[in-house]
């Protein structure tokens, strides 16, 4: 995501762990134990426009190393309603930074 371009922030609420499956879109504050959060930040021509959505579902699926997530939904984008569609595929997923084992 750029301050000064077009982006996507999907923000995903879960419990123990990352399972594929799909994920409700949520609000801020809403409280829950799984679901999405999503902005969107797009450019026409030189004008910004952004939108937080409110209404929708994101599909999770996730493999070892990589995350995909395919959303649509909609949101209020300078008092008008906006429709969005979302897809992002093969995110990379960052290493365990503490390994899981026991010590005898």
């Amino acid at each position: 995501m750029s301050p000064i371009g077009k982006g996507v922030l999907i923000r995903l609420i879960y419990g123990d762990s990352l399972v594929s499956g799909d994920y409700g879109v949520v609000t801020v504050g809403e409280n829950t134990t799984q679901g999405a959060q999503v902005a969107v930040r797009y450019m026409v021509r030189d004008v910004a426009h952004s939108l937080v959505v409110d209404s929708g579902s994101v599909a999770v699926r996730r493999s070892r190393r990589e995350l995909d997530a395919r959303g649509s939904g909609s949101g209020i984008e300078g008092g008008i309603r906006t429709r969005v569609a979302v897809e992002y595929a093969d995110v990379p997923m960052a290493a365990d930074t503490v390994p899981c084992r026991s010590e005898p």
